[in-house]
């Protein structure tokens, strides 16, 4: 068990900016197995914005990359750093640079509310499995359900699996974390039916953006990030169809969840308020981005903001009626389903990779569909007779 390590302060480096084979490179050193080399790593192409070492635009990718390549020495050099240390020279950098802001969006929010007061102090060597195990059982206790719990446990892991890829650990302590209590079971998510959606519609009738958001997500399964990232040129009234291809989380501009760029089909009551909104707003010219390509603008020009835009106009038009924008989305699939009788028409609305999501996660059962069932049998029984 060792105390809070004091950490010698690694070089720090600027590196060399230069020019080759119409690219531009920064050369720095780096130390592995004890041995110290020059490296060099590609910034960008010479182009239009790229034009010299000296330009701001070059200056500003070197820079940045320097950022992570001194990070990553302090973390080598200082094998027993504390976790909070860990977090924001290793594991955050990394994380931010190769996965989805709405990945990253979603860790951060973890490590803020749970991990950051309990990992303060400790360092990577000293932390053991029982603590991870005292930790978790404490949130179960304090009646955490099972989700969030299963989500703090993967992060706390990931970070130490990271640590061991860094070479700084040999054994990832939370591998054998276990609660020693059961965490309650997830409630049961909430969702629209077809009658509670048109009821929803009626409510927005002064808000023709909001019954389009609505029918977006309850008619069309977006979701919410994808309503806000919808451009005017995804729009194609005369083909009746909806380019999904990208999605805005925290205003930030990226693929969609699930890397899908794919046309979806449109029925007249959403293209209706498609043509409503577009005349309301001025009649916009499909644009690439700005305030003149998003369907759903700010008052800058900028994506929405789907929480504010939630808070300020769908939740107080709808007072009690309201549960949630995901709810529409699986009030979706849930509809689709029961109008089609096949879960692969709705599994192909929501594109999910694997129907089993959508099958567990989406469709929520029709309550009925045992008691029609069972008389449907019954009256099959009786013309047997």
């Amino acid at each position: 068990m060792g105390g809070r390590a004091t950490m010698r302060k690694p070089r720090h480096q600027s590196g060399v900016i230069y020019e080759a084979s119409d690219a531009f490179y920064i050369r720095h050193f780096e130390t592995r197995d004890g041995v110290r080399k020059r490296v060099s790593h590609r910034l960008c192409f010479n182009d239009d914005k790229h034009t010299s070492t000296t330009c701001k635009a070059v200056t500003d990718l070197a820079a940045a990359h320097m950022v992570n390549v001194n990070a990553e020495v302090e973390v080598r050099e200082n094998p027993d750093m504390l976790i909070t240390v860990y977090w924001s020279k290793s594991y955050l950098p990394f994380i931010t640079a190769h996965l989805k802001h709405s990945t990253v969006d979603g860790y951060t929010q973890i490590w803020n509310q749970f991990l950051e007061d309990h990992f303060t102090g400790r360092t990577l060597s000293e932390y053991e499995t029982h603590h991870g195990s005292k930790f978790l059982t404490g949130l179960a206790k304090d009646k955490y359900g099972r989700r969030t719990v299963a989500h703090v446990r993967s992060l706390a892991s990931g970070i130490f699996t990271s640590a061991i890829n860094d070479g700084l650990l040999k054994f990832n302590p939370w591998s054998e974390v276990k609660t020693k209590i059961k965490p309650k079971a997830p409630a049961e998510t909430a969702s629209y039916s077809l009658a509670e959606l048109e009821e929803i519609v009626t409510l927005l009738k002064d808000r023709v953006d909001g019954q389009l958001v609505v029918c977006l997500a309850g008619m069309m399964g977006l979701r919410p990030s994808e309503i806000i990232g919808l451009a005017w040129q995804d729009v194609n009234i005369e083909a009746r169809s909806l380019r999904v291809r990208q999605a805005v989380v925290r205003g930030k501009v990226g693929t969609t969840k699930t890397d899908v760029d794919v046309i979806l089909p449109m029925i007249q009551p959403v293209i209706g308020l498609f043509e409503m909104w577009r005349e309301k707003s001025g009649n916009p010219e499909s644009g690439h981005d700005g305030a003149a390509g998003w369907v759903f603008p700010n008052q800058s020009g900028n994506p929405l903001n789907v929480r504010d835009y939630v808070r300020g106009v769908l939740r107080p038009a709808c007072g009690k009626k309201w549960k949630s924008l995901y709810a529409f989305r699986r009030g979706a699939a849930s509809i689709l389903t029961q109008l089609t009788g096949n879960p692969i028409a709705a599994s192909q609305l929501l594109r999910h990779k694997n129907i089993s999501v959508t099958m567990t996660a989406y469709i929520k059962a029709d309550r009925t569909a045992l008691a029609d069932g069972m008389k449907m049998l019954e009256s099959k029984l009786s013309l047997s007779k």
